[in-house]
């Protein structure tokens, strides 16, 4: 009896262990009961909610939408009128909360009171902005973004296990850009932005110099990123990325703590299925455990374990669709000149035609 008890509380233990290692993540998509309920929004395509019509302090009518709202629209800090053109008030956009590493088979969760969670949502210029989530038959956090740039969205997970507490920080950096507010802001004026005072732990993309609002990640494509503890490189995190195709690659950063991260080109189909528009997405894993006495709850702990997690999509790579292009126009050029030198060639062969005339008459 005492052994199988014995058993049950190493098997629970265990248990627990690889329930706290599970990493939780926001996802752009929906889960399928939702999917009516939701539209795409944006190049990233982010769940987007509609705002509800019938709501007295909103109006869809476009005789109340004033050339001066219009105008003010232009500068990205009025939302009278969004891209999606819903007069008088922004979308609501959404991040799924989901567990495990596999993107197709990662479960929707929702956390229940028990859990201890917080979440943030920081502007393009590093103000905080209003965030909320949604508890249901699965759990959701909803947001507007009514500034041009890179909005960054946190939900941080604590949970004890043993001597080490476990921290999850399941991060989402949101492109928000639409190109009727025209392309005045240049990108240096929206840089990487990283925040200590929300999470120690933290991984950022780096940008490229050619990068712009339109930019988007593809196969075969290279990404750096950034580990940060504190404010400060990390050397030895363990990154893993898995992307919606399976694939998967685990890498180590540098002494700037930073890795290159090839996106294998994995997107293979006929010709005229070729989708350049097509998303498919990745998940980014990082690992990092720091030695640390620290006390939670009126307890002590020895060790902070962070797993951090971030999600973003992908297209097919550009040199599909420009091989595609160049071998077109090779096609027509050879198909042109084939046409114009059998042309030629005929016409070189016709010979004039001539009549000749006999007068028999004329005497020699």
């Amino acid at each position: 009896m005492k052994k199988t008890v014995f058993i049950l509380i190493i098997f629970s233990i265990v248990l627990t262990k690889v329930q706290a290692q599970e990493v939780i993540w926001l996802s752009n998509t929906p889960p399928d009961f939702m999917k009516k309920q939701v539209k795409s929004s944006g190049m990233h395509r982010w769940s987007a909610i509609k705002q509800d019509r019938n709501n007295n302090q909103y109006t869809n009518k476009k005789k109340n939408y004033k050339k001066s709202d219009k105008d003010s629209s232009k500068t990205g800090t009025n939302n009278k009128a969004n891209r999606r053109q819903y007069y008088g008030g922004s979308t609501k956009y959404v991040q799924w909360i989901r567990q495990g590493s596999s993107i197709k088979n990662a479960s929707y969760i929702c956390l229940d009171d028990s859990t201890d969670y917080s979440i943030t949502l920081m502007s393009p210029v590093s103000k905080k902005e209003p965030i909320e989530l949604i508890k249901g038959k699965t759990c959701y956090l909803k947001f507007e973004m009514n500034e041009e740039g890179y909005y960054n969205a946190y939900l941080i997970i604590k949970k004890p296990v043993g001597d080490t507490l476990y921290i999850n920080i399941a991060k989402t950096e949101l492109l928000n850009h639409s190109c009727r507010n025209g392309h005045h802001k240049k990108l240096e004026a929206r840089p990487v932005m990283h925040y200590p005072e929300i999470t120690d732990f933290e991984i950022i993309r780096k940008r490229h110099p050619y990068e712009d609002y339109h930019y988007f990640s593809v196969s075969g494509g290279d990404e750096k990123y950034q580990a940060l503890f504190k404010g400060k490189a990390v050397e030895g995190a363990k990154i893993t990325v898995n992307t919606q195709k399976g694939w998967r690659n685990t890498v180590l950063t540098d002494k700037n703590g930073e890795v290159d991260i090839q996106f294998i080109q994995d997107y293979f189909s006929n010709w005229q299925e070729l989708n350049r528009r097509k998303i498919h997405y990745y998940l980014l894993e990082a690992d990092y455990t720091v030695k640390q006495d620290i006390e939670y709850k009126a307890k002590p702990y020895h060790y902070i374990h962070y797993k951090f997690t971030m999600s973003d999509g992908y297209r097919p790579a550009r040199t599909m669709y420009t091989s595609m292009v160049w071998g077109l126009i090779v096609f027509l050029l050879v198909t042109i000149l084939s046409i114009s030198g059998i042309f030629i060639y005929k016409e070189r062969r016709k010979r004039p035609y001539k009549e000749l005339e006999f007068n028999e008459k004329l005497k020699d």
